[in-house]
């Protein structure tokens, strides 16, 4: 349980990662609404349902950090 933990946690910093060097590569500002903004994008984009999950999660964190 706590690897599966772990290894959730990592690909959510990898989705977050991707999302900034997406927005980084196209000379969009990185801030916080961009970056959900892109995260999102890549939910919508995918046809995997892991990959939807993930970038989801991802949003929702970031969302949740400035509360």
């Amino acid at each position: 349980m706590k690897e599966l933990k772990s290894q959730r946690a990592g690909m959510i910093g990898c989705a977050i990662g991707t999302a900034v060097i997406e927005l980084s590569a196209k000379g969009i500002p990185l801030n916080r609404a961009n970056i959900l903004y892109e995260l999102e994008r890549i939910a919508a984009a995918s046809k995997e349902l892991p990959v939807k999950a993930i970038a989801k999660d991802a949003a929702n964190l970031l969302r949740r950090g400035c509360n």
